[in-house]
């Protein structure tokens, strides 16, 4: 196992993520720059529509319920996080589905405001939860959590890592 928490793991996770929310909403705001956007806006919709909930999965089957023995799950910080994290799905696929119109039309205008809209949204909310998460929750794993429950917290990652993996082989 890495010297490492597993709550550096997630925050150098949320750094990646915030540069990919960069260059989404710079994409969002420049729809008449298309033909130079439109392979780097699939990749961040392919993104945020696979990879990015492999980060989610490790924090609901791995981080938050190893908090749970400090704190309920279902209130306070961590029940604020989960209902963020359903949020941030419901919105992600408004966004999604706007990008899938936009980019599957040879004009697209009409799917232009959606998508900023939704991706606006989702960006928005996005930074404001890592943030809570960055400064606040992962503050209070590292205090309560003692060494080998954030070494099972790892361990978990790992496997999450490794079924998801297989997961996007088998398709």
């Amino acid at each position: 196992m890495s010297d490492q928490r597993p709550t550096d793991e997630l925050r150098e996770e949320h750094a990646h993520v915030l540069k990919k929310l960069d260059a989404l909403e710079r994409i969002v705001t420049h729809p008449d720059k298309r033909p130079e956007t439109t392979a780097e806006l699939r990749t961040l919709a392919t993104f945020f529509q696979t990879e990015f909930w492999v980060h989610f999965t490790k924090e609901e089957e791995a981080l938050f319920p190893e908090m749970g023995k400090y704190t309920l799950v279902g209130k306070g910080p961590l029940g604020i996080m989960l209902r963020e994290h359903v949020e941030l799905r419901a919105s992600n696929e408004l966004w999604q589905a706007a990008v899938a119109g936009y980019l599957s039309n040879t004009d697209g205008s009409e799917f232009i405001a959606p998508m900023k809209g939704n991706a606006t949204h989702f960006a928005w909310m996005l930074r404001d939860h890592i943030n809570k998460e960055d400064n606040s929750l992962f503050v209070m794993a590292e205090q309560w959590l003692k060494p080998i429950e954030k070494q099972n917290v790892a361990r978990l990652f790992i496997e999450i890592e490794a079924k998801e993996s297989a997961a996007v082989k088998q398709t």
